[in-house]
């Protein structure tokens, strides 16, 4: 498929876009999981948007860092072709989804999937598949159908000599000890042989609908797909005779939701107002005529000494946001989220995280002192669990060939059940030199 989109992009690849990215950051004080990884060298890739009848699209990212044994990340957001008329257009390959375009700034990955680069991070990769279409008066649909799953596969995980290891500093990894009898014991990890088309032969199904009017409209849209991370299921035993270690099996698995929402959107001058409320699945089944193998998912594990027990929660969420953008001069944003259903899941398992947002506000700027000179700045607040995250960023570009950056991540999470208080000890400064060609 990739091979085609390169056959077929000419146009879009003569005028594509690269940098070349340095950056090294320093830790601010000690994070739970600490890598060695202090510096990295990146390479990001984009094409020109496609406007031909026949074009092709295409937007990656590659990191290569200096420590860790040379691990690489490395990510493809989107990467299709598309034919396009009057009418309707088709699109076949990896495609980032704006039916909730309130998603991303919230990093919720239910729809698209998250780069996770970094922890803060809210870029996106896109879902696989063919994607219909069509305007018809103020209305238009899209439908999407896909037999190809790629799933998030960052941050990865390793499994060496029985430990579970990950580049990625702010990677939960699971617990390295156990108590057996009143006896502290260690846990040895591996992980069972799977088969890869289990994993990426899997089905999605998906529409999206819009009405506009005089600068508004509503959209709703449904989608049934696996989850963008795979689950990770386990069976354990205490080996006392041989090794004196708890063994764990780790079995990764696809489990497949529902995702629907509704939305509104008005603009008022220069200002932009959305607002939407959304409900994801993960119990979700679609019909004998959309039947999946769910044989290894949902599965849970119960010992005296160790338990497995991935949640399956529905959530639902409320959210909005404004946005004022005024010329080259500065943008402003304001959004809240508000976690509509219970949060029962716990902050201290591997296996499935608790809910990122309760009752959440976010604002930020961007400040364009001139066409080379910017400052940004972003605060999300929970006012649940009085979490605090910070991000800041001062940036020079000189005639578009070289940028420079300088960047603030902090985190406060008093709340030991909040998603964040894991990573509270991973505020970083760093700074970036980028060559773009």
């Amino acid at each position: 498929m990739f091979l085609t989109l390169f056959s077929l992009g000419n146009t879009s690849l003569s005028a594509a876009t690269a940098e070349l990215t340095y950056e090294k950051y320093i830790r601010l004080n000690k994070p739970v999981n600490r890598s060695d990884t202090g510096e990295w060298l990146g390479l990001s890739f984009e094409t020109a948007p496609p406007e031909k009848k026949l074009d092709t699209f295409l937007m990656g990212d590659l990191r290569f860092y200096f420590q860790d044994n040379n691990s690489f990340n490395y990510s493809l957001q989107e990467a299709y072709a598309v034919y396009q008329n009057d009418d309707y257009k088709i699109t076949i390959g990896r495609k980032i989804l704006d039916w909730n375009t309130n998603e991303k700034y919230w990093s919720l990955g239910y729809l698209n999937a998250l780069q996770s680069f970094t922890l803060l991070s809210t870029e996106e990769e896109g879902v696989t598949g063919l994607i219909f279409t069509k305007r018809y008066g103020n209305f238009e649909f899209d439908i999407l159908g896909s037999y190809l799953f790629i799933p998030q596969i960052n941050p990865s995980i390793d499994f060496k000599n029985g430990e579970v290891k990950s580049h990625s500093e702010w990677m939960r990894l699971p617990p390295k000890k156990t108590v057996v009898s009143g006896l502290e014991v260690p846990i040895y990890y591996s992980i069972s042989d799977y088969q890869i088309e289990k994993i990426v032969f899997n089905k999605s199904l998906g529409a999206n609908v819009r009405y506009h009017w005089s600068n508004g409209g509503a959209s709703a849209f449904a989608i049934y797909k696996p989850e963008n991370k795979l689950r990770v299921n386990a069976s354990a035993y205490y080996d006392n005779l041989n090794t004196g270690k708890v063994i764990v099996t780790a079995d990764p698995t696809v489990n497949h939701h529902a995702y629907y929402g509704v939305q509104l959107f008005q603009s008022f001058g220069d200002i932009k107002a959305r607002g939407g409320f959304s409900y994801v699945d993960p119990n979700a089944k679609f019909g004998k005529d959309f039947l999946i193998d769910i044989s290894n998912a949902r599965k849970t594990f119960k010992s005296d000494y160790f338990n497995i027990n991935p949640r399956y929660d529905k959530e639902a969420y409320a959210h909005m946001s404004l946005n004022y953008d005024k010329q080259k001069n500065y943008k402003l944003t304001l959004n809240y989220i508000h976690l509509l259903s219970d949060n029962i899941r716990g902050n201290d398992d591997f296996f499935s995280d608790t809910v990122k947002w309760k009752s959440t506000f976010g604002g930020g700027f961007q400040y364009f002192f001139n066409d080379s000179f910017d400052v940004a700045f972003d605060l999300k607040y929970d006012v649940d669990r009085k979490d605090n995250i910070v991000k800041g960023e001062i940036s020079y570009n000189y005639v578009n060939k070289i940028r420079l950056a300088l960047g603030l991540e902090v985190l406060k999470a008093p709340d030991n059940n909040s998603y964040w208080s894991y990573y509270r000890t991973s505020d970083t400064l760093y700074s970036t030199l980028g060559f773009i060609f």
